[in-house]
């Protein structure tokens, strides 16, 4: 069973399909990363994410993988970043 995290990601520049697409594409990018309930609105961005098979993820792991992949990937400048379970 995947266990997963609430994701929220306030930020600044958003294009809500481009923003779409950066989450979708980090699902693609971690192979083990499950990305669900996508949500994009105004500076906002929420999703839920978990890793597959993975029953003890915890939110710093989901986090590490934000930070990498916003590292990689700066389509917008976060001003908060939320994981909770």
């Amino acid at each position: 069973m995947t266990k997963t995290y609430n994701v929220n990601i306030e930020a600044e520049g958003l294009d809500t399909n481009e923003a779409q697409e950066w989450v979708n594409e980090m699902g693609n990018v971690y192979a083990d990363m499950e990305v669900s309930d996508v949500n994009v609105s105004g500076n906002k961005i929420s999703f839920k994410a978990g890793f597959s098979g993975m029953d003890d993820t915890t939110e710093d792991d989901i986090r590490m993988k934000l930070d990498e992949y916003l590292t990689m990937h700066e389509l917008f400048q976060p001003k908060k970043i939320t994981v909770t379970g």
